[in-house]
């Protein structure tokens, strides 16, 4: 089971028996089994039924419009009605000491990731990146004494800055120049698929976040700010390098992606349609991947860990696990 991307544009989509089938100008491109996915990802110009949302939200399954690199809406079933978690979660979110407990364990997942990545390029490609690997171990032995959320935030900034200055060494490609991180408006293609994996991440960590009963826009590391799903991004941070900066780094050194594959749009370099496909199949091929759960003692599909680090954290919330316990990279 997994995600269905309708990326084409104008379509329409309407439901026969357990089916639905996918219309453009009355032609029928695909057909489909509801049953075998459990999200369905749709171009926000395209339009399905009301049968076809109503067998959607029956069967659990999150239908999210996507506008071009953003998530322009959601629509989702029956709302978990945990009532008792979510006053937890808002309680631990107002308590500094607590968020800055479940934070600290957040920034050091992503800081040890990070760092075992660094080190696999390191021994697999022959790469010099000692010193971005050593400020990552300094960096994940100053989140143990972080005296608050501010400074914890520190460190996590300084280690990502420190990280993106040693990214340029893991692109093979001369075509792909890349000077440091910026978000809106992305300045060259690799930022551009940056901000599309994280997009396509957050929210596939904020559908995980509601089924297992938390409300994603009240978070620990990030703090509440209108319309921003804080939560999702606080569970994100583990998950950023493995996820989609590696898969970045694959797509360009193995020419899946290319030079000519983006075009400008209003000033900021954009995939263009039949790129933008090829980068959600590598997505989704990704998340398909199975890895060891340290803390579970299993091996699951990063689909299915996305899941497991939700109810980990719900857990957490409800007292019914000291700590929560994030996912770590072997």
């Amino acid at each position: 089971m997994g995600t269905f991307y309708l990326t084409e544009p104008y379509c329409f989509v309407r439901k026969e028996s357990e089916r639905l089938k996918v219309f453009k100008n009355q032609v029928l491109l695909k057909e489909l089994r509801v049953q075998d996915f459990t999200r369905f990802f749709i171009h926000s110009s395209s339009t399905l039924t009301t049968d076809a949302l109503m067998m959607l939200a029956e069967k659990g399954i999150d239908v999210v419009y996507f506008d071009g690199y953003d998530v322009a809406g959601r629509f989702i079933g029956p709302d978990n009605k945990n009532v008792r978690l979510r006053i937890a979660q808002v309680e631990m979110h107002l308590s500094e000491e607590r968020s800055l407990h479940i934070a600290r364990n957040m920034v050091m997942a992503k800081l040890k990731n990070t760092r075992t990545s660094l080190q696999r390029y390191a021994r697999r490609r022959k790469l010099h990146l000692d010193q971005p690997i050593q400020s990552l171990k300094i960096a994940m032995k100053q989140c143990l004494t972080a005296s608050d959320l501010n400074h914890l935030r520190g460190i996590e900034g300084m280690a990502a800055r420190q990280y993106f200055e040693a990214f340029p060494l893991l692109i093979q490609k001369e075509d792909f120049p890349f000077h440091g991180r910026s978000r809106r408006p992305a300045k060259d293609p690799i930022n551009a698929m940056l901000n599309y994996g994280y997009a396509l991440l957050r929210a596939e960590i904020s559908g995980a976040l509601r089924a297992a009963g938390l409300d994603p826009y009240i978070g620990f590391l990030h703090r509440e700010r209108y319309g921003r799903e804080s939560l999702a991004l606080d569970m994100m941070e583990e998950f950023r390098c493995m996820l989609v900066d590696n898969l970045v780094v694959k797509l360009i050194n193995q020419g899946i992606i290319q030079v000519n594959d983006f075009q400008l749009d209003q000033g900021e370099p954009r995939l263009k349609k039949a790129a933008r496909k090829r980068f959600l199949q590598e997505f989704d091929k990704r998340r398909k991947d199975s890895v060891y759960h340290s803390f579970l003692e299993k091996k699951y599909t990063y689909r299915e860990i996305l899941h497991k680090q939700a109810i980990l954290l719900a857990k957490c919330v409800k007292g019914e696990l000291e700590e929560y316990y994030p996912f770590l990279a072997k």
